[in-house]
């Protein structure tokens, strides 16, 4: 019996040192800041949706969501994303294929983070949305 609460991973020691005098890992912060402004965007368009229903304007809100969202100001989101593809391989330590020259994540490719397009924004409300 352990004292240490069931998980499905493994954190070593070395690891645990490292968080216990440096903190977070870059990566993982950036990620989580990625996650929240994504979480803020997502938020206001749901609120929007709601606020059309309510007015009974169905059939303008596929549009009025998208030209919500592309309104946003995603250019620090853009930036995020950006350093995130560009130094979480680095930062994590992925290893690399060596016959494709491609970065491995848990034995399978990585792919970068696709873009947050105005698109995608919409696309995660409505995903939001159909879950309530």
């Amino acid at each position: 019996m352990s004292a240490d609460p069931p998980r499905n991973f493994l954190i070593s020691t070395e690891e645990r040192i490292r968080a216990l005098t440096i903190g977070v890992p870059a990566y993982a912060a950036r990620k989580r800041h990625i996650e929240d402004l994504v979480d803020r965007f997502v938020a206001t368009l749901v609120e929007a949706h709601d606020v059309l229903v309510a007015k009974g304007a169905l059939v303008e809100i596929e549009a009025a969501l998208l030209a919500r969202a592309r309104a946003f100001d995603r250019k620090k989101l853009d930036r995020l994303v950006d350093a995130h593809n560009r130094y979480y391989p680095i930062e994590a330590n992925l290893s690399i294929d060596r016959a494709t020259g491609d970065y491995l994540l848990g034995g399978r490719r990585w792919l970068p983070e696709a873009p947050w397009t105005p698109e995608r924004l919409v696309a995660s409300a409505q995903s939001a949305l159909a879950k309530r």
